[in-house]
């Protein structure tokens, strides 16, 4: 039995909206947080995944090691990232957005990341006029 323009029209439409809502259900945001924030409740998101952002520490960037400590106003945190492929753009000083797990070790908390995202460096650049 051959369905109608209109009927076709309806079975279309219903799988379409059933799959943006299986999209908007299971996609579930994640707050970012800076450094300073984790660190003043840190026993909160011990063993959570969390999203944070901070800048680089220079001379604590280590590829070989696979580490690099992130800081904020007043806090810092080590993160490892062995593993992971390193965006363009990831270097000292810059600002960066990771997400990871939250481990507390002999040493303190370190984030143990599995997502790194960067800003694009030449949206922030001022233009020089020559």
């Amino acid at each position: 039995m051959a369905l109608t323009r209109l009927g076709r029209l309806i079975v279309v439409g219903t799988i379409l909206a059933i799959l943006v809502g299986l999209m908007t259900y299971s996609v579930e945001p994640m707050t970012q947080y800076s450094i300073d924030e984790v660190m003043d409740s840190v026993d909160q998101h011990e063993n959570e995944r969390i999203h944070i952002r901070g800048i680089i520490v220079n001379g604590t960037l280590n590829l070989e090691s696979g580490t690099v400590m992130l800081t904020g106003s007043n806090s810092t945190m080590d993160v490892i990232i062995s593993g992971l492929s390193i965006p363009t753009g990831f270097g000292e000083g810059m600002m960066v957005s990771v997400k990871g797990t939250l481990h507390l070790t002999d040493t303190g908390h370190v984030l143990r990341a599995d997502d790194i995202k960067t800003g694009c460096p030449s949206k922030y650049e001022s233009t020089v006029n020559e």
